[in-house]
């Protein structure tokens, strides 16, 4: 037992991990990078240009970084409802990172410098990597509500409202953020960085979490060890 749940503890510290490394890199270049604007690119348009490949490199390490956080989840959330399909969904949506960062953005709305003024998307790698930025919001919702229900079922009811209301406040908030960009011509800078920000939030606390539930499993199977000795 002690053997399994060692590698257990280093999968679940990538998911701690994975969040502060994506926003640290990704807002480096978002500030840094000439063209680029906070209220009007995403930031899956920092794949683009001379430089992309920093923002796909931070995009494949994040979503490889979740799917193994989604193998050390699986071991420390079975059994009981949920603990299936909440770590498949995790993996998934560490997946649609991966797919991200395995392609380029199309140039567009002016950055990188020199191209069209138009928000516009020309090739198939920009319409598919577009679309795994909203398949990834969606997986993020849905891993939340199965956790949500498996804490409920477990006894965890302090854990089941955090994931509750965590899983209406991301489509609440990206919904406003939306309506508010689309009023203003542009996001605000502190919207920009929510949306970077919200879904690693609750990434690092969910494996944080069970990061400290498996060292306490740990300290268990030790104690009864001795027990068992003696």
């Amino acid at each position: 037992m002690t053997d399994r749940v060692l590698p257990t503890r280093a999968l679940l510290a990538c998911g701690v991990v994975a969040g502060p490394v994506y926003v640290a890199v990704a807002l480096a270049q978002a500030l840094t990078r000439d063209g680029f604007d906070l209220a009007r690119h995403r930031f899956t348009a920092l794949t683009a240009g001379d430089l992309g490949w920093v923002h796909r490199a931070d995009m494949l390490l994040v979503g490889a970084l979740t799917m193994l956080f989604a193998v050390g989840a699986a071991r420390v959330l079975r059994p009981g409802r949920g603990a299936t399909w909440g770590p498949r969904l995790l993996g998934l949506f560490g997946a649609a990172y991966v797919v991200g960062g395995a392609l380029t953005a199309d140039p567009a709305a002016g950055f990188p410098p020199g191209a069209a003024p138009a928000m516009a998307t020309a090739t198939w790698q920009g319409a598919v990597q577009n679309a795994s930025r909203g398949v990834s919001t969606v997986l993020l919702v849905a891993t939340i509500v199965v956790l949500a229900a498996h804490s409920a079922a477990t006894g965890r009811r302090g854990w089941a409202w955090f994931h509750g209301l965590y899983a209406c406040a991301v489509p609440v908030t990206f919904a406003a953020a939306l309506a508010v960009g689309a009023a203003a011509g542009g996001y605000p800078y502190a919207i920009a960085v929510v949306f970077l920000v919200a879904p690693w939030i609750w990434v690092s606390v969910l494996a944080a979490h069970l990061w400290r539930r498996a060292g306490a499993r740990t300290g268990a199977d030790a104690v009864g060890d001795l027990r068992f000795a003696g």
